[in-house]
């Protein structure tokens, strides 16, 4: 029997794909192990939602599946670090008006419905300018390299992507005095937004659509129809203020992904921002 060189090297990119993904498992479980347990759960939750309400047929583990909890069990730890870089860096020019510490004279529910917000707008800009920006796009095209889209896929995200939007999100929190916990909040909120919308279910939900961004909401934003470029970077609302809204209700997206190649696996999709031409 022969083998060809592309199957060879086929062969070599799935070993090191399992081998990265054990690395990464080993990594997880010593530094984070608690939540190694609830991507566990999350699994669980979403593929038997995944299989009953399925918007398109396609194996729970599809190509791509490994590299995606790969990015999903290692990122954080690296994102967190550079979030943390970006924000101070960032807030060293004003720190002045973190010591006026704006929202602690504000009644709970105020400081609140502010920091709600202020999230909101800012992370839509946030993922907004990655798409505009054409060397932001070098990393932000690693999560649009997505071609089926589920749960998992919310995970495929370069770290200093994800640090830069979420930097942009939690900056003008910390200018205005909210602590930690706030950001911890925010953090979780925005995780858990994410793995919804991106799963592959066709339950729509008539009361929220324009309220949170449901699966039938973010599927456009990754959509390779002409028309529904460059729309849904956040919250509905926001979308709709800023002339990027796009939902309609007779059809779904022809597909998903983007015509500029990113190669497979974790490894390359680390180091592809930097080899982009």
């Amino acid at each position: 029997m022969r083998f060809t060189g592309s199957v060879c090297t086929g062969g070599v990119r799935r070993h090191l794909t399992g081998l990265t993904f054990a690395a990464a498992l080993l990594f997880a479980l010593l530094v984070r192990g608690t939540a190694v347990f609830g991507i566990a759960l999350l699994f669980v939750v979403f593929v038997p939602l995944e299989k009953l309400f399925a918007l398109r047929r396609q194996k729970t583990f599809r190509p791509g599946l490994l590299t995606d909890l790969t990015h999903i069990l290692v990122n954080s730890v690296l994102t967190a670090v550079a979030v943390i870089v970006l924000v101070i860096a960032a807030a060293i020019p004003f720190v002045w008006l973190r010591r006026m510490d704006l929202v602690g004279g504000l009644p709970a529910w105020a400081a609140i419905a502010l920091a709600a917000v202020v999230v909101a707008v800012a992370n839509y800009w946030g993922h907004r300018l990655t798409h505009q920006v054409p060397f932001l796009w070098r990393f932000h095209s690693v999560h649009h390299s997505i071609e089926q889209m589920d749960w998992a896929a919310s995970g495929r995200l370069h770290p200093l992507d994800q640090a830069f939007t979420q930097a942009v999100t939690i900056l003008p929190l910390f200018l205005l005095g909210y602590d930690a916990g706030v950001f911890a909040g925010v953090a979780i909120v925005v995780t858990l937004l994410a793995i919804f919308q991106h799963a592959n279910v066709r339950l729509r939900f008539p009361g929220l659509r324009w309220v949170i961004p449901t699966p039938e909401w973010h599927h456009w934003h990754h959509a390779t129809d002409d028309d529904a470029h460059d729309t849904n970077f956040g919250l509905p609302i926001v979308d709709k203020a800023f002339g990027t809204a796009f939902l309609p209700t007779a059809r779904v997206p022809d597909g998903f992904g983007i015509d500029d190649p990113v190669p497979n696996g974790y490894l390359r999709h680390l180091a592809h921002p930097f080899s982009h031409h």
